[in-house]
């Protein structure tokens, strides 16, 4: 590859490649098979100074670079796993990190010599010292940036974290600790510490899924409240969604107030256009529609001001996932328990309306049939109504 050019699609080709494809009368993306112009194409730039750069090292240089780093992987290793019970200073754990994020060959030495184990456990020895605010920044910041750089799969971190209640306790001290004296440095460390708190979660195994405390949900909650980045605030997001299979965690979400701030969230800082707004907003969905599955999570939604319209606006405007999801929340909410207030709220802020569209629009077979359902199950009601067209509900019951 020479000229790479991205597609709309994501899909990155050789220029000349595609261009000879686009010519011979194609007119679609040849692995999508989505609709493509010569128009749509934009040039590639990072890949291509990675292409450039490969082609301007010398084949000794890269030979000998593995060797290199292996050697400078070991240096490091060695000084990092000091067991007479000192903690090593932040510097040497920055230095580690910036070794790990140079060299895949470097990670993999630091993985294989045990430093994942050693840096968790010095997560978990930061957080018990109780010490202040400012040196458990210092020392965790330094610690979770070699953990990152590390780049871990879910198969590596699994047996030392599948059942490992002390690192979660540890990540949620330290989140609520430096929730109290907010700042630029301490909402970047927070922004990492939900990040680790994620990959945890996602391979946790039961026992420990079931033994999640209430101060863990508040701190994460605080993260999405707090909108310290969007990165950090779908790992949030990713990691509720990671624990909500177990039904006491779904009440303990919903009352540290995910439910509201997830709400509040897309009413206010929705922007599908940004990088990430979109699958922030599948997130929301996601997770709205796993804590209405209580009763709790029902109310939370129903209650919110502005719950039942915000998510009622995001369906058939987002992707097919968030409508899955957000039909899913409706029917929830207008189940044979909801009030009349809730059914009204339903038609004047649109969300019937939405519920006919879906039942007319290009959806998943599953998701037309929950939207019919709601709709023959309060029919009589919203058939009256003047904020629904009757024509729209007799055509398609």
């Amino acid at each position: 590859m020479q000229d790479p050019v991205t597609s709309p699609t994501g899909i990155t080709y050789d220029r000349p490649a595609i261009e000879r494809w686009l010519a011979a009368g194609h007119g679609s993306c040849p692995v999508t098979g989505q609709p493509l112009s010569l128009g749509d194409l934009t040039p590639n730039h990072t890949l291509r100074r990675l292409i450039d750069f490969w082609h301007s090292t010398p084949l000794t240089a890269a030979a000998a670079a593995p060797v290199e780093r292996r050697q400078e992987a070991a240096a490091v290793v060695e000084r990092l796993m000091v067991t007479d019970g000192s903690c090593p200073s932040c510097d040497l754990l920055r230095e580690a990190a910036a070794v790990a994020s140079e060299s895949g060959v470097a990670r993999r030495c630091m993985v294989d010599a045990g430093v994942l184990r050693r840096v968790l456990r010095l997560v978990v020895s930061c957080a018990k010292k109780r010490s202040s605010g400012q040196v458990m920044m210092a020392t965790g910041d330094a610690c979770l940036a070699l953990f990152h750089a590390l780049d871990v799969s879910g198969d590596e971190l699994r047996p030392l974290v599948a059942d490992n209640h002390d690192i979660v306790d540890a990540v949620t001290r330290m989140l609520t600790t430096l929730e109290r004296g907010r700042d630029e440095a301490g909402d970047a460390t927070r922004a990492s510490a939900v990040k680790l708190l994620e990959s945890v979660m996602e391979v946790a195994d039961a026992s420990l899924l079931e033994r999640m405390r209430p101060e863990l949900f508040h701190a994460v909650t605080a993260v999405v409240r707090d909108r310290i980045s969007p990165g950090a605030t779908r790992a949030a997001l990713r990691m509720l969604l990671h624990a909500c299979p177990i039904g006491r965690n779904r009440a303990l979400i919903v009352e540290a107030g995910a439910a509201h701030e997830a709400i509040e969230l897309e009413f206010a800082a929705w922007v599908p256009q940004a990088p990430g707004g979109r699958r922030a907003t599948e997130l929301v969905m996601a997770l709205l529609a796993q804590l209405c599955a209580c009763a709790d999570g029902r109310a939370a939604v129903a209650s919110h001001p502005a719950g039942i319209a915000v998510v009622a606006k995001r369906v058939l405007r987002v992707s097919a996932a968030a409508d899955a999801c957000a039909v899913r929340v409706l029917a929830a909410v207008a189940g044979r328990a909801a009030s009349p207030e809730v059914l009204r709220e339903m038609s004047r802020v649109g969300a019937v309306g939405k519920l006919c569209c879906v039942l007319q629009a290009d959806c998943d077979a599953a998701v037309k049939e929950t939207a019919r359902a709601v709709l023959k199950m309060h029919s009589g009601v919203w058939s009256g109504s003047p904020c629904v067209s009757a024509y729209l509900l007799s055509r398609y019951l």
